[in-house]
């Protein structure tokens, strides 16, 4: 009974966290060393009473009340960002602190409990060689607990950011498959072709500069392949070549307006990042804005934080039965996807609507170094 419920307890706390939580595995800890102290190092004086056995396990509990606080404190120390010395030194200096907040708790319990005892030894008990005594035993044991604790937590960190990591390379992999599914899109290919066809009768110049723009775009899409991330710059470049493209598809009834902050262009982003917002401004705005479409592409540094707007002439369409918003949630959420991938818990993404434009504003929380 007892094993199936500690079973079901730590499937429960794995289906929460992915990994037994603390409280669990350290609950479990202290109980096994309570467990041990009373039937192996000191059965003979533990089990002696009842009395005994419930003052010595309330004593060696403190000690889960007091790695709790370690943990506090642990929590705020960036070990990441120190040397391996520095760490064990900062273990060092708060397990010998915490053993003695250890000792005297345990024994101000055990006066509380067993006062005439105490009174018997409490002379022996304020020496300096009864302290050390007692502080040769805990403060291996903080020690061990603190490294411990770093240990598992650096496995931990290291798994996360390494199944971070491949589902980010799996996420680009997934963009570029997209992006390459997109420019052999049989609509893109005909549309394309057919202006190229078009122009080369009427305007060899302009035929050349979309074979330029078309051979650009795609080499982007190539030479990024094994590449998560993107100065901002590149992806604008590409955005450009795609821009080239389509104005000469549309004419007159498409502007477009870049405006790139000095800082941000070596800003690194996930490629084929704005791309998306850039394609359905276009096609969306092309049916809900008076001609000429305008599409407004701004990024800033602020604070040390990049700023990217996406706005189109237009307004938003709120109908969900169409499937044509569907395939916009849809991107919206794959941009979600890979930003927190990217930056996790590190960025913001606000659509609004106003004066006449619909505005996608994708902020991301990263120091320029």
């Amino acid at each position: 009974m007892f094993k199936s419920s500690l079973e079901s307890l730590f499937k429960k706390s794995i289906a929460n966290y992915g990994y037994p939580s603390f409280w669990l595995v350290n609950s479990i800890g202290w109980i096994l060393l309570i467990a041990a102290d009373s039937l192996i190092v000191s059965p003979d004086y533990v089990l002696s009473s009842w009395l005994n056995f419930i003052s010595n396990s309330i004593q060696w509990s403190m000690g889960f009340v007091i790695t709790i606080g370690l943990r506090i404190i642990y929590k705020r120390y960036h070990y990441r960002e120190r040397s391996l010395f520095n760490v064990l030194v900062y273990v060092l200096f708060f397990s010998l602190i915490f053993s003695i907040i250890l000792f005297a708790s345990a024994h101000v319990i055990y006066a509380l409990i067993k006062p005439t005892e105490f009174e018997q030894y409490s002379e022996t008990v304020y020496t300096f060689s009864y302290m050390a005594s007692r502080l040769t035993q805990i403060f291996p044991l903080l020690t061990t607990w603190s490294l411990l604790y770093f240990g598992i937590k650096f496995w931990f960190d290291w798994t996360q950011e390494h199944d971070r990591a491949e589902k980010l390379d799996l996420l680009a992999q997934s963009a570029q498959l997209q992006m390459l599914r997109y420019q052999v899109n049989p609509h893109f290919l005909f549309n394309s072709f057919s202006s190229l066809r078009a122009l080369i009768r009427s305007n060899q110049g302009k035929a050349e500069e979309m074979v330029s723009k078309l051979s650009e775009f795609y080499r982007y899409s190539l030479t990024t392949k094994n590449n998560s991330e993107v100065p901002l710059i590149e992806e604008i470049e590409a955005i450009e070549h795609y821009f080239g493209i389509e104005k000469i598809r549309f004419g007159n009834k498409l502007e477009y307006y870049i405006t790139i902050d000095s800082l941000a262009e070596e800003y690194p982003v996930p490629c084929f990042l704005i791309h998306p917002l850039v394609e359905n401004a276009i096609k969306y705005g092309m049916k809900t804005s008076n001609l000429p479409l305008v599409i407004k592409i701004d990024a800033i540094v602020k604070n040390n934080n990049l700023i990217i707007c996406v706005a189109n002439s237009g307004r938003w369409l709120k109908d969900s039965r169409n499937n044509n918003i569907q395939s916009t949630k849809t991107g919206l959420s794959n941009i979600r996807s890979r930003l927190e991938y990217s930056f996790p818990d590190n960025y913001k993404i606000n659509i609004n609507e106003e004066n006449g434009f619909v505005r996608v504003v994708i902020e991301i929380f990263k120091e320029v170094k």
